[in-house]
């Protein structure tokens, strides 16, 4: 089976590890053709829970004419690279299915818009560090979850055979569910970690940081009372414990001097709130903290 990955952070290549190990054929768009050049040279190194090392042979390339077009494309961009790489899947005429994973909901909608024939959206919860332009650690063990957006479902289920203890894939039939329970997580996880500057595992071990988080569970809560149940409490906390020695995306952004995904992250969600006449107060704040702090600057 041939797969494309396009974005070769920590999913993309954590993804793409487990792909080639169950020796499927992965390719990798990079942006940067110094990124390339490392995965062609190198290989893909993957740093596993145990500490030991496992590395594939990987071929990537940043012109995106050098891709198979039928390939089953996984799109693992931030979203202010997400309008780009669709753009260019256009112009080259890339005719497989796209498998979206961001870490906003924006996407949904920019996908149903579109005329792509087949699409799913993914969620995914390991914990996971980009090393170096080649190198990816696991941190901590969660899932990939999949939801068909538009089109058949079988043709997804052909990662299946990529799924082991330390990376499993399940299915689930509500794709704007999974992606907002996701959001919800990004929305208690990354704000707090990037404004704290503080791992995942110190949410819940500080108990100054716990105070707050619980805060911002309850504050969510009330606004999408539907997701108690499909999001509990300790399931986030869980989160945490399972990416604790993780820094956030929002977090690594901050350190990087990169400006963080703050719009399709928290704003999305307080947007969401408010068509329900709802106030997310504590959000908020933080909204406004983390724009005053952000890499963007003051033109936000």
């Amino acid at each position: 089976m041939k797969v494309v990955i396009a974005g070769a952070g920590s999913i993309g290549m954590l993804i793409g590890s487990y792909l080639q190990e169950a020796a499927m054929d992965v390719a990798f768009h990079t942006r940067r053709k110094e990124q390339a050049d490392a995965l062609n040279r190198e290989g893909i190194q993957r740093i596993n829970m145990d500490g030991t090392a496992s590395v594939f042979p990987a071929y990537a390339t940043d012109d995106i004419q050098q891709l198979p077009k039928d390939a089953l494309w996984i799109v693992s961009t931030k979203f202010a690279g997400l309008h780009g790489i669709l753009s260019e899947m256009k112009e080259t005429k890339v005719t497989g299915p796209i498998l979206f994973i961001q870490n906003g909901i924006a996407h949904l909608e920019l996908a149903y818009g579109s005329d792509w024939e087949q699409f799913a959206f993914a969620t995914v919860e390991h914990g996971a560090g980009r090393l170096d332009d080649r190198t990816v650690s696991h941190n901590g063990v969660g899932s990939m979850t999949i939801a068909v957006g538009r089109g058949k479902r079988n043709v997804f289920h052909l990662l299946d055979s990529a799924v082991t203890e330390q990376f499993p894939i399940v299915f689930h039939e509500d794709a704007e569910q999974i992606l907002m329970r996701k959001v919800l997580i990004n929305c208690m996880i990354n704000p707090l970690t990037a404004l704290l500057q503080v791992k995942n595992g110190e949410l819940v071990d500080n108990c100054h940081a716990s105070s707050l988080f619980r805060q911002l569970y309850a504050e969510l809560m009330e606004a999408f009372p539907e997701f108690r149940t499909f999001l509990p409490y300790e399931a986030v906390v869980g989160v945490c414990q399972k990416t604790a020695s993780n820094h956030s995306s929002m977090l690594a952004d901050r350190q990087a001097g990169r400006p963080m995904e703050i719009e399709t992250i928290v704003t999305a969600v307080i947007r969401k709130a408010e068509s329900r006449n709802v106030s997310l107060n504590l959000l908020k704040t933080l909204e406004r903290m983390l724009k005053a702090v952000d890499g963007g600057g003051a033109g936000r």
